[in-house]
């Protein structure tokens, strides 16, 4: 009698991580890998160079927590879409995800090659309020477009700012619905009229 095949079945959650965990490269390395360049999978999605040039490792101690062991506290300069970071960062939380890659030494200049910056977005300083509360402001103040002034998150890596005093924003902002995936079920307002 012939042996049935085996199936094999995958349960639970699927991950998109390709590599190993930043305990796997820095360990088996010189000197920690100290002034090697290491990456991440998911930073191959931007066109600019991502990646962490390695300055300070530290091993944490023994725990009981199996996730624990698998982490390690390390100091490195990071430069994100081709933008060197001011400081150096410290990465732990998310050192034992399996999802970095150790650039060869002979790579390492080729890899983090200069490129040209990406163009700062210049946001204007107001923009139109909603469809339902621009008619509540219509009115509430008799404006006719009533604005609202744009705030945006000041922290961090970004590539955008405000508008300042003689500049023109390179961004127009327009409040809408934008393209209906299907036009039939937004009839225009000729019909509506009608």
């Amino acid at each position: 009698m012939e042996a049935a095949p085996k199936i094999i079945k995958y349960f639970g959650r699927t991950t998109d991580f390709r590599g190993k965990t930043l305990w796997e490269l820095v360990g088996s390395l010189k000197n920690f890998g100290v002034g090697r360049v290491v990456t991440r999978s998911m930073f191959e999605r931007y066109p600019e160079p991502c990646f962490y040039r390695i300055l300070k490792v530290e091993a944490l101690p023994k725990s009981e927590d199996p996730l624990q062991d698998r982490k390690v506290k390390v100091w490195v300069e990071k430069t994100h879409r081709g933008k060197v970071m001011a400081k150096p960062i410290e990465i732990m939380g998310t050192s034992y995800k399996a999802d970095y890659k150790l650039i060869p030494k002979h790579e390492e200049a080729e890899y983090c090659r200069k490129s040209s910056p990406r163009q700062e977005k210049i946001l204007p300083r107001f923009i139109d309020a909603p469809p339902l509360l621009r008619e509540y402001l219509k009115e509430e103040t008799g404006q006719e477009n009533p604005q609202i002034p744009l705030i945006i998150n000041k922290y961090g890596y970004k590539n955008y700012r405000l508008v300042e005093e003689g500049e023109t924003p390179n961004v127009e902002l327009k409040m809408g619905l934008g393209t209906p995936v299907n036009p039939r079920l937004y009839p225009s307002r000729d019909v509506e009229s009608k």
